[in-house]
């Protein structure tokens, strides 16, 4: 029972660190007007101690406000990295994805960015309109280092 209650102590720590990492953007971005929002995205954190590497959360949501955006739970719920777009890197990632043999192509933004005295890098994707969120980002000032994802039409959606 004791590791149980230093377990939730621990966990109600890192979060009030991480939401107090956040305050002075989520402060300035709460000051702008919504330019671009879309939810339903797969997103891959950064490890922690509690979530292995490599893990897709889905149902996340993008917001952009002018130079700023935020990636995390809707209603800033939970996991939120704030980024401003300047200081921002996006590029491209294929990620294959291999179910009974079949070999599939997945695109994912990778964005890095930093938070306060570390870099932060997650992956994001979307099903449908994932060009949509990568001009999206590059209107708000995100620096690409790779093309953009491929256009998709009827015939070839993932």
């Amino acid at each position: 029972m004791r590791y149980v209650a230093l377990f939730v102590v621990a966990m109600a720590g890192s979060f009030v660190r991480g939401w107090y990492r956040n305050t002075p953007l989520r402060r300035e971005m709460r000051t702008r007007p919504i330019t671009f929002r879309t939810d339903q995205l797969w997103v891959r954190f950064p490890a922690s101690p509690w979530r292995e590497s490599g893990t897709a959360v889905r149902g996340m949501e993008l917001i952009i406000r002018g130079d700023l955006f935020r990636v995390g739970a809707p209603f800033g719920l939970g996991l939120n990295y704030y980024f401003r777009a300047a200081e921002t890197t996006i590029e491209l990632s294929r990620n294959p994805l291999r179910i009974y043999g079949l070999t599939g192509r997945r695109e994912w933004i990778v964005v890095r960015g930093r938070q306060l005295d570390r870099e932060v890098r997650l992956a994001m994707t979307k099903r449908y309109f994932l060009e949509d969120v990568w001009n999206a980002l590059l209107g708000a000032g995100a620096v690409p280092t790779s093309a953009g994802p491929t256009p998709r039409d009827g015939r070839n959606r993932l």
